[in-house]
């Protein structure tokens, strides 16, 4: 059993204790860097803000796009009335807001990996890696498309007896709706980022 002081466990406490004497000499290794110049030397600050630069703007393209497709998928979907209807309802704009979030993590994470902007190649420019880019704008087409083509199978063909315009009666279903078609965008977005060239 474990004895409790002040609401936590002792082996809890000694647990941490532990680890933050591991992570002193860490600590200190980083603070000897700095003060010899190696952290913070000019070059270092200079290619970190060009890294946060490129991610950033690579970032805001991506997130751009995935704007364009949620708007989009109001247009695809004729008889779901997505903003229409969640208008109001906390826990359906909680889901679409919590969709976007995911999303735009896995577009910062995949542009902090890999951006676009500012590019490698000497042939395709000095601003932009065009490869990358156009991947990036191919997966969003196919993932407008992939989007069409579910709406299609479900909402008009009917292939499982499911009557995908029944999601237009709840707003919470809106919302969920909504959700996984931001995490569907997402993820291939995230995997056009991070997808090897050559």
């Amino acid at each position: 059993m474990c004895q409790h002081e002040h609401g936590m466990c002792v082996n809890a406490r000694w647990h941490i204790a532990v680890e933050t004497i591991l992570y002193v000499p860490y600590v200190l290794r980083f603070f000897l860097a700095m003060k010899k110049g190696v952290i913070m030397s000019p070059e270092f600050l200079t290619a970190l803000l060009l890294w946060f630069v490129r991610a950033f703007i690579s970032s805001l393209i991506c997130l751009f796009l995935g704007y364009l497709g949620i708007k989009s998928l109001d247009y695809i979907t004729t008889d779901i009335n997505e903003f229409r209807k969640v208008k109001g309802d906390p826990i359906a704009t909680s889901l679409i807001v919590g969709g976007f979030l995911v999303f735009a993590g896995l577009v910062v994470f995949g542009s902090m990996v890999n951006p676009f902007f500012l590019g490698q190649s000497v042939l395709l420019g000095s601003y932009f890696n065009f490869e990358r880019l156009l991947i990036v704008v191919l997966s969003f087409v196919v993932s407008l498309a992939f989007g069409w083509l579910f709406y299609f199978v479900f909402a008009r063909l009917k292939l499982f007896g499911i009557d995908l315009d029944d999601i237009n009666k709840s707003p919470v279903a809106v919302g969920v709706f909504m959700f996984g078609f931001e995490v569907f965008l997402g993820l291939i977005m995230y995997a056009s980022l991070i997808l090897p060239l050559g």
